[in-house]
């Protein structure tokens, strides 16, 4: 059989271009070398526009009965200076990444015309006249179109000979969940530490959170050495979180990721495309990883759909992701600049604090 569309990667970017090309009476094949569902380092925050895509693929109920919305987005600073945005499209949603992905693995396995191989990594990439064969670690997949969609590292892009830029900061993650954490309530919550930040999502419990590490390389040195302790260290190093923390526990295993915010060299190349975190990722510290996934996959197969129908053109779908991710950049490049330069800092949390509608309009889109 032959496939309108192979996808490698079962992410939110691969598993939402698979929904919307069944949508689009296409048939796709969603490729992936892990069994689902799988724990995996992620804020577990889906910002409005994200949210927005759950709609639109008629899954928000489910998700939401699984999740906790959330309102905004808050900065606090060491000296306890603190300012809270809401955002305008209405809330966000907090939901373990487990829980997403079972979600929408099983739509997109329902979907007429999607064929779902977990535990089947692709291998290579190979060109066959018309059609491409993408080598799988047991059996081959054929199809007209590719996405590729399989995360930071991308070991489909290498395999096409396409590198990564490295950003010019290079930052890490840890990502824990946490119970008996105090003072959670509707809104995401930043912590400015020293060499990065820590921001905590409340999740559906009492006393719930994700809680996501950013690091400068530098500061994850000691976390190499022991990253239990060193995440403890470091989240309570914050003088307003520390007594927060106190009780609080993980519920599970520390895991890491990193580099953060890499770009692929290119995002397309006649027969194929990239999407998600294989395409290239904003910093996490914008907490949009998920939401930006999700509508990379949306922009992905709207692309692939058009191409199959002899309507592609070519840079169009580097333009318009383009264009996707640059506010979100405008907005992780103000947090970056802030987590290096505390008085910067101190005097854009107070600025933001003194104007909540500023603070809004910056968490738009």
């Amino acid at each position: 059989m032959i496939h309108d569309c192979a996808i490698v990667g079962a992410g939110p970017a691969g598993r939402a271009a698979a929904l919307y090309l069944s949508r689009a009476g296409r048939t796709a094949a969603l490729i992936d070398r892990a069994s689902f569902p799988r724990r995996k380092a992620c804020g577990e925050g889906i910002l409005p526009a994200g949210v927005a895509v759950l709609r639109d693929l008629g899954v928000y109920g489910e998700a939401a009965a699984l999740g906790r919305p959330f309102l905004g987005v808050s900065y606090t600073t060491r000296d306890g200076r603190r300012a809270a945005g809401r955002f305008p499209e209405g809330p966000g949603l907090a939901m373990p990444r487990e829980d997403l992905d079972h979600l929408l693995l099983r739509r997109a396995a329902a979907a007429r015309g999607v064929t779902v191989l977990e535990r089947n990594g692709a291998v290579a990439v190979e060109r066959e006249r018309e059609v491409l064969r993408v080598r799988l670690e047991n059996g081959d997949v054929a199809a007209r179109r590719l996405i590729v969609a399989d995360g930071l590292s991308s070991p489909t892009l290498r395999s096409l000979g396409v590198g990564r830029r490295a950003p010019l900061r290079r930052r890490y993650g840890l990502a824990a969940r946490l119970t008996g954490v105090e003072g959670l309530g509707s809104f995401v919550e930043i912590f400015m530490l020293d060499g990065g930040e820590l921001y905590l999502t409340p999740l559906p419990g009492t006393g719930r959170a994700s809680a996501a590490l950013l690091l400068e390389g530098s500061a994850l040195a000691g976390a190499a050495r022991g990253r239990e302790a060193a995440f403890w260290r470091l989240a309570r190093s914050h003088p307003a979180l520390a007594p927060r923390l106190g009780r609080a526990i993980l519920a599970d295993p520390i895991i890491g990721l990193g580099p953060l915010a890499s770009e692929a060299e290119r995002c397309e190349d006649g027969a194929w495309i990239a999407a998600g975190d294989a395409a290239g990722a904003v910093d996490p510290l914008v907490g949009d990883g998920v939401g930006l996934a999700l509508r990379g996959g949306r922009l992905a197969a709207e692309e692939t759909d058009a191409a199959l129908a002899g309507a592609g053109i070519p840079g169009r779908y580097t333009r318009d992701r383009l264009r996707l991710l640059r506010p979100k950049r405008r907005l992780a490049s103000l947090a970056l600049a802030m987590s290096r330069r505390p008085l910067l800092a101190r005097a854009a949390v107070s600025a933001l604090g003194a104007c909540p509608s500023a603070f809004s309009a910056l968490l738009a889109g």
